[in-house]
């Protein structure tokens, strides 16, 4: 090998290796409100110390640091938010990541134990112990962080206008449920999850008008009655958090919930069948390992055998972007 060739080798390994460098910028500026603060006006080192009680020399370290990463911006010693920045972490922005990027730091001591959890095969006592308080707030919104972009990806690649009822199980803040419910309508639908999270649900269908379309089962979706039937079950980014029989379980349940006719939406970090990629869904079965006792991210093939098995007529693909795809299967009409 060149010296070119060697040099661009070493900066990926090396750039891998300090990457907890950029995320521990990222989580301290967010919780000192750097980029809100800057929205404001408070645009030097030295108002921005003031304001989160940080010395100037850090402040300005971190603000130049923060320039680095390309989310923020800087000229004749005073910072302004890059347009991703402006975008994704001030307040209220359109795209806000706040709270799941505070749910991505909220990992930092599970992956620790990543080796531990790659020796044994499961989560080494972290993932195990539900989440609550803050903590379980940072979560469920932070899936709807997530959520508010990629739902109107689901409504603009499937046409949901023929669906009058639907579950949407575990659906956490019901961000996917009150998205579907204002493009359609003559939908209503139920929501199902424990009920410490059925309780921020309730505020989020609140504020959005919702509440007279929306019903919740709170409960665990293994033991408590999905009630029904409905002509469309959803279930987006649920499957990862279990073991391949337990996922078999729930899509045998669906298939009862549902009526005749009736569809089921698979939506996760979909796999090619060798594993091979999408690289993002590779990395998250990481995610399942350090935080879930039997998670992980399953392929086409799998979800096509749980659908099979449960007697929905053959499922297809559908991908939504490089790393979701959804699978839909319909229950034979009767």
């Amino acid at each position: 090998m060149d010296t070119t060739q060697l040099m661009e080798y070493s900066g990926l390994v090396n750039g891998i290796a300090n990457a907890y460098r950029r995320s521990q910028v990222l989580f301290v500026a967010l919780e000192g409100n750097v980029f809100g603060l800057i929205a404001e006006g408070r645009d030097t080192a030295e108002a921005v110390a003031a304001c989160a009680g940080w010395s100037v020399r850090g402040a300005r370290m971190l603000l130049d640091g923060l320039v680095a990463l390309e989310l923020l911006e800087k000229e004749n010693g005073r910072y302004r938010n890059s347009p991703a920045a402006e975008a994704c972490l001030v307040p209220g922005a359109p795209a806000w990541q706040g709270e799941i990027i505070r749910h991505t730091r909220a990992s930092w001591n599970a992956w620790s134990e990543l080796e531990t959890c790659v020796r044994t095969g499961t989560c080494a006592g972290h993932g195990e112990n539900r989440r609550k308080g803050q903590d379980l707030r940072h979560f469920i919104l932070g899936m709807k962080n997530i959520a508010s972009l990629s739902a109107a990806q689901v409504l603009d690649a499937v046409d949901l206008s023929r669906y009058r009822c639907m579950l949407d199980l575990a659906g956490g803040p019901g961000t996917y449920t009150i998205a579907f419910l204002q493009r359609h309508p003559a939908m209503r639908a139920a929501l199902l999850d424990r009920p410490e999270v059925i309780d921020i649900a309730r505020e989020e269908v609140s504020a959005a008008g919702l509440a007279d379309r929306i019903a919740f089962i709170p409960g665990d979706c293994f033991t408590v009655p999905w009630e029904g039937p409905y002509d469309l079950v959803f279930m987006s980014n649920i499957i990862h958090s279990f073991s391949f029989e337990q996922n078999a379980e729930l899509v045998r349940t669906a298939f009862q919930a549902l009526m005749p006719g009736g569809t089921l939406i698979i939506k996760d970090f979909l796999l090619e069948n060798d594993r091979s990629g999408p690289p993002y869904g590779l990395m998250f079965a990481l995610q399942m390992l350090v935080h879930t006792p039997a998670g992980d991210t399953y392929t086409f093939a799998d979800t096509a055998a749980w659908t099979d098995a449960a007697g929905f007529r053959p499922g297809r693909a559908v991908p939504i972007t490089p790393q979701t795809r959804l699978w839909i299967a319909d229950r034979p009409a009767e």
